[in-house]
């Protein structure tokens, strides 16, 4: 089968990026053939079909740009005429039997929809965040959940500069959403898919009007070793993931507080997050029982966790299924995790991992203080049970998924 993935990004930068380079190696060594649809970008794999990529664009940084250039990057965020056209000369070459969609919005725009649409190639797209109902793709703001937009009141994005406090960006981004409601360019999707129940229910409660379907993504590669040692008493707690304020690592600092000496934090990762975090760190006065490790990769992260007493996930926006859950699972390490989004699908609370509540303060220093007090055996039988509660993302079931996905998607065309 010929296969065209699509993703604003071609290098592992987030969850979804990740979801779609897996997705291709997967594809790949069951034997179909890929092409892929993305921006150009310095940090791109390399790959025969740059060639077709979109100019860049990064959004971030238009602060700095004069104003008929911010009004470009505007109108290229509605609708990007030159990934439609690039997409037409892709689909010209490659001939798709299907293609598969990601993350495309703001980079690529949903322009490079109706090429397909016209060429007869089934498309199916995976939702890694909730653009598709709100302008907030993650529908935090300002350090709190944010659900003003359901049944498309879009509007209200602009009143509460629901992106990046800026009402400029919130007017362009609430446009695109009724821009895109009014032409109807999701419509043509065949099948959307969600690595999450939460989500699809979450979709459910915006008014998003058509169906979803689950399945997760795969852990690629899936792990074959658990840990099989428990870890030391003075192991330190250690948060892996993006350096944002959704991701609610100034709880951690607030538990530790609350904590005596013995307990200790390694942070695994960077973001636009980490000054404001320093800066705690020391405000709080438990830098000695602090380590900002920045991104790792490889060994060094797997040292990471299998060094940790317990792996931990605060997070406060709701997450969808993040790789940071799934892989400890998979190796078998202690999970303390919020109790949010997602998140509760694949955590049993006592059973294969840890639950807290976010809003509770004292609930994640009682969930730290019962993991550091858990003996040897209950801790090696949680291992076991974590590494069991994600043997369905195992490549095989995933591909047999997806295909039959891709066969049902075609057949109905």
């Amino acid at each position: 089968m010929k296969i065209l993935l699509v993703n604003k990004y071609h290098f592992p930068q987030g969850g979804a990026d990740r979801a779609y380079l897996d997705m291709a190696d997967v594809l790949t060594r069951a034997g179909h053939e890929v092409a892929f649809f993305s921006m150009q970008h310095p940090k791109n794999l390399p790959t025969k079909w740059s060639e077709y990529f979109v100019s860049n664009a990064e959004y971030g940084d238009s602060e700095n740009l004069r104003v008929f250039q911010r009004l470009q990057l505007a109108f290229r965020i509605l609708w990007n005429r030159e990934a439609k056209r690039n997409m037409e000369r892709l689909i010209q070459d490659f001939r798709p039997d299907i293609a598969h969609l990601h993350n495309i919005y703001h980079q690529l725009s949903p322009s490079i929809l109706s090429p397909l649409r016209k060429a007869g190639v089934p498309v199916v797209m995976t939702l890694h965040d909730y653009k598709l109902v709100s302008p907030n793709y993650n529908v935090f703001v300002r350090g709190n959940l944010w659900e003003e937009t359901k049944n498309g009141k879009y509007w209200t994005c602009v009143r509460d500069r629901c992106v990046k406090d800026s009402y400029a960006k919130s007017l362009v981004c609430a446009t695109e959403a009724y821009l895109h409601r009014f032409l109807g360019s999701y419509d043509s999707i065949r099948a959307f898919l969600s690595p999450s129940r939460f989500l699809i229910q979450k979709f459910q409660e915006f008014g998003f009007k058509h169906p979803i379907e689950y399945l997760s993504n795969p852990l690629v590669p899936f792990p074959e070793n658990i840990f099989e040692d428990a870890p030391s008493k003075d192991a330190p707690f250690v948060f892996i993931g993006r350096l944002s304020v959704e991701k609610g690592v100034e709880k951690i600092l607030y538990a530790l507080k609350g904590l005596d000496d013995s307990y200790t934090v390694r942070i695994v990762g960077d973001g636009p997050d980490r000054a404001r975090l320093e800066a705690l760190v020391d405000k709080l006065d438990v830098s000695a029982r602090v380590v900002f490790r920045g991104f790792l990769s490889g060994l060094e992260l797997e040292w990471e966790r299998r060094s940790a007493r317990a792996i931990l996930l605060p997070s406060l926006w709701y997450e969808n299924m993040p790789y940071a859950l799934t892989e400890a699972l998979g190796e078998g390490a202690i999970v303390i995790a919020a109790r949010r989004g997602g998140i509760p699908e694949r955590v049993r609370d006592g059973e294969n991992g840890f639950l807290f509540d976010p809003e509770n303060p004292a609930s994640l220093v009682e969930t730290m203080h019962r993991v550091q007090t858990l003996d040897e055996i209950s801790l090696r039988n949680i291992r076991k049970s974590a590494r069991k509660s994600v043997e369905d993302l195992r490549e095989e079931i995933f591909v047999k998924n997806i295909e039959s996905l891709y066969k049902k998607c075609s057949e109905s065309y």
